[in-house]
């Protein structure tokens, strides 16, 4: 039942926050704060993330929302980043595999540790 409410949760959020858009790729996070964070501590690390993302993935584009539940379990959060296509998702994942994104560091550590994640590919129903 966990994982139903997680995974209706997620799918709810991605169209309530308005971060997808036709044929777009959202990949979805299921996390939990680190002790005493709060998470405004999260949201300030995703728009650093976020900030480097977009200047070095050529296109950019990507966007990004943290959920939290409003009904069910209050102990979890997501992430949504959403991506224009699958290349620039993998063009994203390459960036933060490079040197480059060392200044990034552990980014999250210190504030959230993600259990699982899933990459949804949204079609907008006609």
């Amino acid at each position: 039942m966990k994982k139903f409410v997680t995974m209706s949760f997620a799918v709810i959020s991605l169209g309530v926050l308005g971060v997808a858009s036709a044929d777009s790729f959202a990949n979805v996070y299921t996390c939990t704060l680190n002790d005493d964070v709060e998470i405004e501590d999260v949201q300030a690390q995703n728009s650093k993330w976020l900030a480097w993302v977009n200047a070095n993935v050529e296109g950019g584009g990507i966007k990004s929302a943290v959920g939290t539940a409003v009904v069910g379990d209050q102990e979890i959060f997501i992430f949504i980043d959403t991506y224009p296509s699958l290349t620039s998702w993998a063009a994203t994942a390459e960036a933060l595999d490079t040197d480059a994104a060392d200044e990034l560091g552990d980014l999250f550590d210190d504030t959230n540790e993600c259990s699982e994640n899933r990459l949804w590919k949204i079609e907008e129903t006609k």
